[in-house]
């Protein structure tokens, strides 16, 4: 089921399949990813409780191991209207047979996606609802076009920082998907700016880490045109399109949590940027776009 959400001359669409809001327009223009199956079929998946693949594909819980897929377990099931404004909708999901089998731990799981005049917010909202403390990971996944417009190309936007001054950037080791403290840092962005080439998602996600400043603009270098991305109770974040098949798009992932680490183990309360609830506790985060 999707669902209209608008403000002036701002619209969004949400789909309870994933909590996803799936459609963005403003003035006319897309900025969400259409997601087309030959290239990428997701949109903006919300991923949890682990982010990209978990080490060995499972997680360990009290020293049980539970299988796990990548990205998590709410990517494509359905959530409940919870909520619903002329300007913003709010979805929830819990726990059931199912995730228990890969998720020892019941939750709530709340996505609210608010259109303002000129962007939108997504908010994480978990809850946790056990008798015991509950670890897990969250993040987004949120796919905008790039190009914007027609006769433009990928490589005419850069991703500019507010401060990037410290920060870490790496990509995922490729052949597992795994991050690696051992691959080189990359020397992409120079003044804040990182000017966008396909070749550098060659070996895939570009993670970036301890930035001083969680704001970053996609913008066309010519036209100053683009978005604003703010994710600011974010701890890293990741920035991927399809290895080399030079993709119309481009994904900013905010993440509370990390791709398995080649070195870790499987413990969930032990991932880097893992948040751990108490009974009864309920952490909440978001991200908003602005269009410029």
């Amino acid at each position: 089921m999707e669902f209209t959400i608008s403000k002036g001359n701002a619209v969004g669409k949400a789909s309870s399949r994933g909590g996803e809001l799936v459609s963005f327009v403003f003035d006319g223009v897309e900025y969400v990813w259409y997601g087309k199956e030959e290239h990428w079929s997701g949109q903006a998946p919300c991923l949890f409780p682990v982010v990209c693949r978990a080490k060995d594909d499972k997680i360990t819980v009290d020293g049980k191991d539970y299988p796990m897929k990548k990205h998590g377990i709410v990517r494509k099931v359905e959530f409940s209207p919870l909520e619903v404004t002329p300007s913003s909708v709010t979805f929830r999901y819990t726990e059931n047979e199912e995730t228990l089998k890969s998720y020892p731990y019941k939750f709530f799981l709340d996505i609210t996606h608010t259109v303002s005049e000129n962007g939108f917010t997504t908010e994480y909202k978990v809850t946790n609802t056990n008798e015991c403390p509950m670890s897990f990971c969250i993040g987004g996944h949120p796919g905008f076009n790039c190009p914007l417009r027609d006769g433009e190309k990928f490589e005419d936007y850069s991703l500019v920082f507010d401060d990037a001054a410290g920060a870490v950037f790496k990509n995922c080791e490729q052949s597992g998907g795994y991050t690696d403290d051992s691959m080189p840092e990359l020397d992409y962005v120079k003044n804040n700016e990182f000017k966008l080439f396909y070749g550098a998602f060659d070996l895939d996600a570009v993670i970036a880490e301890n930035l001083p400043v969680k704001k970053v603009s996609l913008v066309n270098r010519t036209t100053g045109h683009g978005i604003r991305f703010e994710f600011d109770s974010f701890d890293a974040i990741g920035f991927w399109t399809p290895v080399k098949m030079n993709s119309p798009f481009i994904c900013l992932e905010p993440w509370n949590g990390l791709p398995g680490n080649v070195k870790e183990t499987s413990v969930l309360k032990d991932k880097k940027y893992a948040k751990t609830l108490a009974p009864g506790e309920s952490f909440t985060t978001s991200y908003k776009m602005t269009v410029i």
